[in-house]
C-alpha cells in the first residue's frame, strides 16, 4: 500500500482557540484557502504581498556578485548595517504559524516592525504576507498595528509574552536594477546569526521585485543562477534562524492538496497545477541539504513524477511544445535522485523485513555496510546536484513561463476556447481517458508479465496524480477518497515487482561471502513478497473496477 503523497488540510481548531482570519492570507484555521487582499493599514505603514527570490551563497561567491557587470549600477552602494530582534512566544506560536515578527533598526534610523507569513494563494512560491510600520523601540507593540491585524496576533499569542529569540547582524548593500518592465531590489547581505553565544555566517543574494510582473523577476534571477555561484533557497532569515536556535532542522514536505474551484478555467488550473508541483519540489531542497532523512529525497522525486504526470496530461489539450521540454528536464532530474532513493529503499526493507526474522543485524551487517556505502555517495551525487545550476534553472524558468502563461503562445482559436472552459470540462475528459487506460492495460493482470504490468503501474500512478489534482473540482459530488485509496493500494502491490528488479542488480553484485549470503536471504524476502503481492492483486483489481469513479 502507498501512503499518502498529499500533506493533509489542517483541522479546524476547536472553538475559542486562537486564529489568524485577521492577517490576510496567513494560514486559516480550517485549511482553506484565504483572501489575498491586504487590510486595511495604520499611517506610516506599508502592508501587501512582498515577493523575493533567494540565494545562498559564500564570501567568494558574494565578492563576484558585488563585481558582476549584471549587477553593476552607476554610483556608490554604500553599505547599511543592520540589526534585527525576532520575537515570539515561549513555545514558539508564530513559528508553528511559520510566521515572523521582528523589530529592525538600519543605523542610528527609527526601528521597523515587520510581521510576515506564508500566503496560501496560488502563484506564492516566492511571495509572502508583509506589514512594515515604524516603531519607537527595539520591542513589539502589536498596539502599533492596525486593530484587525492587533487582534489576529493576540488571538495567536494569548496570554504568553513575547520574547527575544535570536538576532541577525547583517552588513547590506542594496542596488536597484531594471529588467525590462520591472525593477528590481538586489540586496547584498554578509553577517550573522547570533542566539546566546552561539552564531551562524549568513551570506545572500536577494531580489524583491519592487514593480513589474513576476516573470521579469523569474528571467533575471535565472540568468543570474547560470552565471554566478548562487544557490536558490527558499528558507528564509526567520526560519534558518529558529531552526538554529531551536536546535531543530526542516522537515520533508507532501504535497499541498490543489485547491481548484469547480468554477475554475483550465487557464487557471494549469497554472495552480504546476506551481504546486514546483512548490511541493523546492520545499524539499532545505531537508535535504541539512540531514539524511529519505522522506525528503522521495518528495523531491513524488513532486516531480507529479509534474511530468500533469504535463503529459496537458499537451494532449494544449500543443506547446514547452511542455515536452520541461517534461524531459523534470525526467532527467528525477533519475538523478533515482540511486538515493532506491538505496534508501533497500536499507529498509532489509531492516524492517528480513534481519527481524532470519537472524541477528550482524548477520546483516555486512551486506548493510556494503549498501551504506553506495548509499552514501548517492546522497553525495543528489546533494552535488541541487547545488548546481540545473535544478535552479528549471525551477526559474518553469516559474516565468507559468508566470507569463507561455501556453498561451502556442494556442489557435478553438484551443483559446478550451483554456476558458470550466476546467471540471478537462479534468472529466483527461480522467475518463487515463480510467479507459488503465482498465484496457489491466486485462487479465494477474497473468501479464513484469514488464505489462509495470505499465499497468504508470497507467493507475497517472490516474491517480490526475485525480488528486482534479479532486476538489468534484468536492460537492462525491468523496474522492474511495477511488483515490483503491489505485494507490493496486499501485502498491504492483510496485512490489518493480522493488525486486530495482533491488536485483546490487544483490547480484559480487559480495563478501557473508554478504553473500545476507543478500540471498533478501532476494527470498523479495520473491516472498512479490507472492503475496499477487495474491492480494485479483481482489484489490476487482475492488478497484468496482469503485464507481468519483467524477461521473
Amino acid at each position: 500500500m502507498i501512503e499518502s503523497e498529499i500533506q493533509p488540510q489542517a483541522p479546524a481548531d476547536k472553538a475559542g482557540a486562537p486564529t489568524a482570519e485577521a492577517i490576510p492570507g496567513a494560514p486559516p484555521q480550517s485549511g482553506a484557502e484565504a483572501p489575498e487582499a491586504a487590510p486595511k493599514t495604520a499611517p506610516a505603514s506599508s502592508a501587501g504581498k512582498e515577493t523575493e527570490i533567494k540565494f545562498v551563497t559564500d564570501a567568494a561567491g558574494l565578492a563576484a556578485a558585488l563585481a558582476s557587470p549584471l549587477l553593476r549600477v552607476e554610483g556608490a552602494s554604500p553599505s547599511r548595517k543592520l540589526t534585527s530582534i525576532y520575537f515570539d512566544t515561549p513555545d514558539w506560536g508564530l513559528k508553528k504559524r511559520k510566521m515572523a515578527l521582528r523589530v529592525r533598526r538600519s543605523g542610528r534610523s527609527a526601528p521597523l516592525m515587520t510581521l510576515k507569513w506564508p500566503l496560501q494563494t496560488a502563484g506564492d512560491i516566492f511571495s509572502r504576507g508583509e506589514i512594515e510600520i515604524r516603531a519607537t523601540k527595539m520591542a513589539p507593540d502589536l498596539a502599533l498595528f492596525d486593530a484587525d491585524i492587533a487582534e489576529g496576533l493576540r488571538q495567536i499569542i494569548g496570554e504568553a509574552p513575547l520574547e527575544a529569540k535570536y538576532e541577525t547582524r547583517i552588513n547590506r548593500i542594496t542596488r536597484m536594477i531594471t529588467r525590462g518592465a520591472a525593477r528590481i531590489e538586489v540586496a547584498f547581505d554578509d553577517g550573522a546569526i547570533h542566539a546566546g553565544e552561539r552564531e551562524l555566517p549568513l551570506r545572500e543574494v536577494e531580489l524583491e521585485l519592487k514593480s513589474g510582473q513576476p516573470q521579469d523577476l523569474c528571467d533575471f534571477a535565472a540568468i543570474l543562477a547560470e552565471s554566478l555561484p548562487l544557490r536558490l533557497d527558499n528558507v528564509s532569515k526567520a526560519e534558518r534562524a529558529s531552526h538554529f536556535c531551536a536546535g531543530t532542522g526542516p522537515k520533508p514536505v507532501k504535497a499541498k492538496a490543489v485547491n481548484l474551484p469547480a468554477d475554475a478555467n483550465l487557464d487557471e488550473g494549469i497554472t495552480r497545477i504546476i506551481l504546486g508541483a514546483i512548490d511541493h519540489y523546492l520545499a524539499n531542497w532545505p531537508s535535504l541539504r541539512a540531514s539524511d532523512d529519505p522522506e525528503s529525497v522521495h518528495q523531491m522525486r513524488v513532486a516531480l513524477r507529479r509534474l511530468r504526470s500533469a504535463l503529459g496530461m496537458l499537451k494532449r489539450a494544449i500543443p506547446c511544445p514547452e511542455f515536452e521540454t520541461f517534461r524531459e528536464e523534470a525526467k532527467t532530474l528525477a533519475t538523478a535522485l533515482g540511486p538515493a532513493r532506491d538505496s534508501d529503499a533497500l536499507r529498509d526493507l532489509i531492516e524492517d523485513g528480513p534481519m527481524g526474522h532470519f537472524g541477528e543485524r550482524k548477520d546483516f551487517q555486512p551486506l548493510l555496510d556494503a549498501l551504506e556505502e553506495r548509499r552514501v555517495a548517492a546522497y553525495a551525487d543528489t546533494r552535488a546536484l541541487i547545488e548546481s545550476p540545473a535544478p535552479s534553472l528549471f525551477v526559474l524558468r518553469l516559474s516565468a513561463f507559468v508566470e507569463r502563461r507561455g501556453w498561451r503562445n502556442a494556442v489557435n482559436g478553438q484551443e483559446l476556447t478550451t483554456l476558458t472552459e470550466p476546467v471540471v470540462v478537462f479534468a472529466t475528459q483527461a480522467l475518463d481517458r487515463l480510467y479507459k487506460r488503465a482498465r484496457k492495460r489491466g486485462r487479465k493482470l494477474t497473468t501479464l508479465p513484469d514488464e505489462q504490468r509495470h505499465q499497468v503501474r504508470i497507467a493507475l500512478k497517472n490516474l491517480r496524480y490526475g485525480g488528486e489534482f482534479f479532486a476538489s473540482c468534484f468536492a460537492d459530488q462525491r468523496d474522492s477518497g474511495p477511488f483515490l485509496r483503491a489505485a494507490a493500494n493496486l499501485q502498491g502491490l504492483l510496485g512490489a515487482h518493480n522493488d525486486a528488479a530495482s533491488a536485483d542488480h546490487f544483490l547480484s553484485q559480487s559480495h563478501t561471502s557473508e554478504a553473500a549470503r545476507a543478500a540471498g536471504i533478501v532476494s527470498g524476502w523479495y520473491a516472498r513478497g512479490a507472492m503475496i503481492a499477487d495474491a492480494q492483486l485479483a481482489k484489490e483489481w476487482k475492488r478497484f473496477k468496482a469503485i464507481r469513479p468519483f467524477w461521473r
